[in-house]
């Protein structure tokens, strides 16, 4: 059961993003599936500007149907990093 969790955020974020994903965590809620994966961004633009890659983590929502039925960024880390910056929603909307 787990293992269709994964492989269906996997999927959502490569059909997405065009960039496989990395699942750092999975979580049984009541209603849902809660699972975390951590995906490069920008990994040309920041490669050409001679920058560490930038991480972004996202908490995924998935159905008992392996249906993915929310997302949300929830933190950012330069590649090499240990430390998480979370993301700012207010930042985001302006």
């Amino acid at each position: 059961m787990i293992i269709n969790v994964i492989q269906s955020v996997q999927q959502f974020f490569t059909d997405l993003l065009d960039r496989p994903g990395k699942i750092v965590g999975v979580i049984r809620e009541p209603d849902y599936w809660e699972v975390k994966i951590e995906v490069a961004q920008e990994v040309e633009y920041m490669r050409k500007k001679a920058l560490d890659d930038i991480m972004a983590i996202y908490e995924v929502h998935v159905n008992d149907d392996y249906q993915v039925i929310a997302f949300d960024r929830i933190a950012m880390r330069e590649r090499d990093s240990l430390t998480c910056f979370p993301v700012n929603k207010d930042e985001d909307e302006n």
